[in-house]
């Protein structure tokens, strides 16, 4: 019989273990390239912007993604190396030579990760179509918004996939190259040397997380608001964490203490000590799996967070916001009425006015060579200013500013950080005349619709030094403010873009002018001969108009428009979740399966000692509940927490929008244990079967 033969005879009697490795793999380059054809899509990539930090985000999450992949798939390999081992060490022993078993095993992965991978490749279209059409149900779909097949994830997908064949390669190598046949002959026997656990390591496994998460995500918002540094690097203190969670999951696994219930202890000493000599591997293995629910549980917060932003944007905003040069001839009320006519649209608190840009000398916190400083910046820029009457004529409150005072301007909810100032301003000026008013802060003003329109704030004075401060000013300074709402919200899109694009069609080239332009910046710029940044004119032909310093707010085109956006982010927050679950899935299903095939023996003998099936099923039972409790409450539990404590550090406060996201996260949890429960039972069936239950 040759040897292809008797290859053949093997892998027909252990054809389950291909089988595993084969979906192992077949799973991975599936989830690869259908995350990739979603990605590389011109959908995706036409709504990343480039270079942006939600960009990065992507490609951080398809790292995170093949390297999920990357990490089941291979440990799943180590499974079936182990089954593999008691066949090469009888054929090392026959005298077999390791170069032709070497051949015979690269050619078996050859076909397999070829076949697999073409299949999971290819399989990657209709599935990656299929989950975009399933997302589209539930967050916002438009025609901008369809799939669209993208070729990069061909390419992506092909190098995952001989990724994958390089780090099988090099495993089954290592596998091939063990030169001492006994210990291949007694793979599946070999115990860990046991040690002492501490018990101090526990509480210093503890400590050592919380430090790692408080350090991590929380030194450098400290830093900056009690020594006004910043501190770099800080990412790194989250290693603590995983140290912390290392010696956390060590210690549950080792520590087998007599204790006060003598009777507890010799009960489980078994299934105790079946953990403990084989502690390293399965407290490694156990801190994968946390990290996998980790970031489960994390992605899932993100995309959640994404979510209810999506569905809050526009709460306290006007519906319609407008705002544009007085000198520039824009769409008039009469334009308005006559487009919401032929909309059958109902427009409702209709109202305008004029408010003027001033000259503000402000106090300011600055960031410069590794420290936020206090400046003083006199007579810097130019803001939006409002008169008692004009405020009250668009907003329907009274401000009641008394004279030689403010009130600054801000958005529901407003919570104020350490670059924010909103009683910095202490004086104004005509930026014509040169007429200087002193002024005091007397508060905040909550309008969302005209806080947009003016940086770093607008501001309300009263009436009588509004017309002392705007006398002689010229109209290149003035500004109309347009704010109205409709009846119908929900079904005013279509009125609204073409609003829209009548306003654009009236933009000249006094509106024409990027976010953080300022006429007095550059004005001092020129007059020090120096080059004003941000002169560049925004492009008016594109369908979203993002940096624009004049552009319309419509509430209804937020809400359906700009959030296809997000809706984008989140879906790609829960297919980095689905990965993630998927990991650990598969790799607490193959811890499972390599304990029962290492402790066949001990099962056997305990059979033959008297031990009933009972017994024998309560010490798999109470095994393989620890190898997939322990991971999984530390894992859903330090995800919730990091969650809550970005929550935190954000702006230091919970909003009740924050509140119902970690409250659906907690939901989110509970499915996550139940699936992992599912996965338990399913596990613990097939152990059972391998030692003869």
């Amino acid at each position: 019989m040759t040897m292809n033969k008797v290859f053949k005879k093997l892998r027909g009697r252990n054809k389950k273990q291909y089988q595993l490795l084969a979906f192992c793999i077949f799973l991975s380059v599936l989830l690869v390239s259908a995350f990739s054809f979603m990605y590389f899509g011109p959908t995706v990539q036409e709504f990343l912007p480039e270079g942006g930090d939600t960009r990065k985000l992507a490609n951080l999450l398809l790292g995170v993604t093949a390297a999920g992949c990357c990490i089941f798939t291979v440990y799943a390999s180590t499974l079936f190396f182990r089954q593999k081992s008691r066949e090469y060490g009888i054929f090392l022993a026959l005298g077999e030579p390791k170069k032709e078993l070497k051949a015979v095993l690269f050619t078996e992965l050859s076909i397999l990760c070829a076949s697999t991978s073409l299949a999971g490749i290819l399989c990657g279209i209709p599935v990656s179509y299929l989950i975009w059409k399933l997302f589209e149900l539930f967050l916002v779909s438009t025609s901008r918004t369809g799939y669209r097949f993208g070729m990069g994830g061909f390419l992506a997908g092909i190098l995952f996939a001989l990724l994958l064949a390089l780090l099988l390669g090099v495993t089954g190598r290592l596998f091939v190259s063990r030169t001492d046949i006994m210990d291949i002959l007694k793979a599946g026997q070999k115990t860990e040397t046991v040690k002492e656990v501490k018990p101090y390591i526990l509480p210093l496994g503890v400590g050592l997380i919380a430090a790692g998460i408080i350090l991590g995500s929380g030194l450098q918002i400290a830093a900056a608001y009690l020594f006004r540094r910043l501190i770099p690097g800080t990412n790194l203190f989250y290693l603590l964490a995983l140290a912390g969670i290392y010696l956390v999951l060590l210690s549950a696994v080792s520590q087998s203490r007599l204790g006060r219930n003598k009777s507890k202890f010799y009960k489980n000493m078994v299934s105790v000590s079946m953990m403990r000599f084989s502690a390293k591997s399965t407290t490694r293995n156990m801190c994968v799996i946390v990290l996998m629910l980790f970031s489960c549980i994390f992605s899932s917060f993100y995309g959640m967070l994404y979510t209810t932003t999506a569905q809050t944007a526009s709460g306290g905003l006007r519906g319609f916001a407008l705002h544009y040069p007085a000198r520039e001839d824009q769409i008039t009320q009469a334009d308005i009425e006559d487009t919401a006519k032929k909309h059958a649209v109902t427009l409702k608190d209709f109202c305008e006015g004029d408010g003027a840009n001033l000259v503000i000398s402000y106090k300011a916190t600055d960031y410069d060579d590794g420290k936020y400083i206090d400046v003083d910046k006199k007579e810097a820029k130019l803001a939006l200013f409002l008169s008692c009457e004009i405020y009250e004529a668009l907003t329907g409150d009274e401000p009641d500013v008394p004279a030689g005072s403010y009130k600054t301007v801000t958005p529901a909810d407003y919570k104020e950080n350490i670059w924010d100032h909103t009683d910095g301003l202490y004086a104004a000026a005509n930026p014509d005349t040169g007429e200087n008013l002193p002024l005091s802060f007397g508060g905040t003003l909550t309008a969302g619709s005209i806080y947009a329109m003016s940086m770093p704030y607008a501001y309300v004075i009263n009436d009588g030094d509004y017309a002392s401060l705007t006398k002689g000013i010229s109209p290149d300074y003035a500004e109309h403010i347009v704010l109205f709402d409709v009846t119908d919200p929900d079904s005013s899109y279509d009125f609204a873009k073409d609003l829209y694009g009548q306003y654009v069609s009236h933009a000249g080239d006094i509106s024409l002018h990027i976010g953080n332009y300022d006429a007095w910046e550059e004005r001092l710029c020129l007059k020090q001969g120096e080059e004003y940044g941000y002169s560049p004119k925004p492009d008016l032909s594109e369908d979203i108009i993002d940096d624009w310093k004049y552009g319309p707010a419509f509430a209804i085109i937020t809400k359906v428009d700009s959030l296809q956006l997000l809706s984008i982010y989140v879906m790609l927050c829960l297919y980095i979740f689905i990965i993630c679950l998927s990991a650990a899935a598969v790799m607490s299903y193959v811890r499972s399966v390599s304990i029962a095939e290492n402790n066949r023996t001990l099962f056997d003998n305990l059979e033959r000692l008297g031990a009933d099936v009972s017994y024998r099923d309560d010490i798999l039972k109470k095994q393989l509940s620890r190898i997939f409790s322990y991971p999984a409450v530390l894992g859903c539990f330090l995800g919730f927490v990091f969650s809550v404590f970005m929550t935190w550090t954000n702006d230091r406060r919970f909003t009740a929008d924050e509140i119902t996201t970690l409250m659906i996260i907690l939901g989110v949890i509970v499915l996550v244990l139940a699936f992992l429960y599912g996965v338990y039972y399913f596990s613990r069936a097939a152990a059972r079967r391998i030692v003869g239950l």
